[in-house]
């Protein structure tokens, strides 16, 4: 890739975004450019890993599979994003496959050159740790959600999420990218269940479909949610 692309697509991560050119040449010389096609492992639940990664383009899916073969989707990742780091901080096998949704680029960081990237950035460090903790907080609400709602509760939070995530990213809380069955998956439901959840927001005025997009009305959802019951009858 040139590196006036390599620049821009680091400098794209806010972590990165206020380094000097220098720093960021510096930056791009530990990372390596890689590119997966739809469908592809980038990593694998419990392999040894030796590198974190830098989403620069498409989206990807993290999940853990049963020996049975189910499989639990924990989250969706939409570049800017990264992933892989906490094998590299904590030098355990992986903990989730991730698998590439659309064709997907990544910059990929091996673990013996963290320290150097650390010390060109040390914010990094920061933004790993932010990153961890909200990924934990995120699993411990959900784990919330299955114990105390229902499945049209975890649907719309499920909705309130992504949207707000879209809005603080892109300006607007929009849901582009996301099948009916996707969502599904992150709410621990079935399809057929989060297309009624949908539906009824819609009739509510709280989402609406433009096209393949689902634009959410975040403000209202949120107070939706707000207005139920803590628990489960």
């Amino acid at each position: 890739m040139p590196e006036d692309i390599t620049l821009a697509r680091i400098r794209a991560f806010p972590v990165f975004a206020g380094l000097p050119d220098g720093d960021l040449e510096k930056l791009s010389r530990l990372l390596t450019y890689r590119r997966y096609s739809k469908g592809a492992h980038i990593v694998s639940q419990d392999q040894p890993g030796t590198a974190m990664y830098l989403l620069t383009s498409g989206r990807v899916k993290v999940a853990i599979a049963s020996s049975q073969g189910k499989e639990l989707v924990l989250d969706y990742l939409e570049a800017p994003a990264h992933f892989g780091e906490m094998s590299i901080v904590d030098a355990e096998p992986r903990s989730a496959d991730v698998v590439a949704m659309t064709d997907v680029e990544v910059l990929m960081l091996d673990g013996r050159e963290l320290a150097a990237a650390v010390q060109i950035q040390p914010k990094l460090a920061v933004s790993l740790i932010g990153t961890l903790s909200r990924r934990v907080r995120g699993l411990i609400g959900r784990l919330e959600d299955i114990v105390f709602h229902d499945a049209y509760h975890r649907v719309m939070r499920v909705l309130l999420n992504i949207a707000t995530a879209s809005y603080e990213s892109f300006g607007v809380p929009v849901i582009e990218g996301f099948t009916h069955a996707e969502i599904a998956s992150l709410a621990g439901t079935s399809r057929e269940t989060a297309s009624r959840a949908i539906s009824m927001l819609a009739r509510e005025g709280l989402v609406r479909t433009k096209g393949r997009k689902i634009v959410v009305d975040v403000i209202g959802l949120k107070e939706r949610l707000d207005s139920e019951p803590d628990e489960l009858d």
